[in-house]
Order: C-alpha cells, then sequence, then structure tokens
C-alpha cells in the first residue's frame, strides 16, 4: 500500500489529536458560512467570536487557547465536527501531526507488514 492510498483509507478515530497541535487552522469562505450556519450565528458574529488574522495576513484563522488546542475541542472531540473547516477536512490528506494519531499510526503499521 502505497503512502497515497493508506492517506485514503484513513478512518478518523475522532481522537483530537490533530486539533490539539498548534498552528493555524486557515479558513477559506466556505469555512466561514458553513461553521457560522452551524453555530446559529452570522458571519460577522462567527468572525469576531472565533477567528483572528493568521500570520500569513492574508486569511482569517480559528482561535486557539494558548496550549494550541483548536477553541472547538470539546471532551468528546470537535464540537463542530460536521462543519469543520476544510483544513481539518483535509488531514492526513494535506497535512499530518507528527506523533499520536491512533488512526495513522494503524496505517502506518500496516504498510510496514505487507
Amino acid at each position: 500500500m502505497t503512502q497515497h492510498e493508506a492517506e485514503y483509507s484513513f478512518k478518523c478515530q475522532r481522537c483530537g489529536t490533530c486539533c490539539r497541535w498548534p498552528g493555524h487552522v486557515l479558513l477559506i469562505g466556505e469555512d466561514v458560512s458553513r461553521m457560522a450556519a452551524a453555530m446559529g450565528l452570522s458571519e460577522t458574529e462567527f468572525i469576531d467570536r472565533y477567528t483572528h488574522l493568521a500570520s500569513n495576513r492574508r486569511q482569517l484563522s480559528l482561535t486557539e487557547y494558548p496550549d494550541g488546542r483548536c477553541i472547538f475541542l470539546a471532551e468528546e472531540g470537535c464540537a463542530f465536527y460536521d462543519a469543520r473547516p476544510g483544513q481539518c477536512r483535509n488531514f492526513p490528506h494535506t497535512w499530518r501531526v507528527a506523533e499520536g494519531c491512533p488512526a495513522l499510526e494503524d496505517l502506518d503499521k500496516n504498510r510496514v507488514k505487507r
């Protein structure tokens, strides 16, 4: 199994490891619309409450806690999983955490066995 095939067979276990990884969750227009609607907020209210200007100064990013956790990480996982941003939806296809994701670790173990 190639890395590409493995990543597309990835099944999120909603462990939240990727939500604890420090760094920007960059947003695009569809993300703001989708998340605001899921929360029953206007886009302006959502932006004012839950985003800040990313360091690239071109995009909005979700607010994080001081330890890097996503503002929407609840004990049971993402509070808005069905409305999560595209960057989160694209995990692990366009980015990965270095360690700690059980679904990625399982894929890596299976790839080594073959």
